[in-house]
């Protein structure tokens, strides 16, 4: 699975977790695909000192971090800032992948690993998912445009195509 998911972009995976870079991420995730790089995507994150330094805490050493928002993060993979490296994203909500997604960025997959910080009705697609129907329209889009939709919490858990799902 190392490469499987690999763009010329960079991009080596993409991942929906709520809680962005925590020990999951970077105990199991991280040093599984090899990643130079851990792409945070939120619009959040990036303005906020705090947040931002508690995931500079968080990322393994000898692993480069960005905290952008989705545009800035768009803007960089227009200009193929990343070519060469190897870029594990993770996006706080599907709102944010789904945003690079619709601004042109390529990715093969997205991997649902922590999605439970929702506030509205939601339908329940694995133990560590639950998704609002405009984000399950969100993950239908990006389906039909040939992106597998995975929910996997740890990278020794069972991967879980939730493509049927979201029907």
């Amino acid at each position: 699975m190392l490469d499987e998911f690999r763009m010329d972009n960079g991009i080596i995976d993409v991942r929906v977790d709520d809680r962005m870079v925590h020990g999951i991420v970077a105990t199991m995730w991280l040093p599984g695909m090899k990643a130079t790089r851990v792409m945070v995507i939120s619009e959040n994150a990036a303005k906020n000192d705090m947040i931002r330094s508690t995931i500079k805490m968080a990322t393994p050493g000898g692993v480069a971090l960005s905290v952008l928002a989705p545009s800035k993060a768009i803007e960089n993979f227009s200009i193929n800032k990343y070519a060469g490296q190897r870029v594990f994203i993770v996006g706080k909500s599907i709102a944010d992948i789904y945003e690079i997604y619709k601004g042109g960025v390529k990715f093969k997959r997205v991997n649902l690993g922590d999605v439970t910080q929702n506030d509205k009705p939601v339908a329940v697609l694995n133990k560590t998912v639950r998704v609002s129907a405009e984000e399950k329209q969100m993950l239908k889009e990006m389906r039909d445009a040939g992106i597998l939709i995975n929910c996997q919490f740890r990278t020794d858990d069972p991967i879980i195509n939730c493509t049927t799902v979201l029907d």
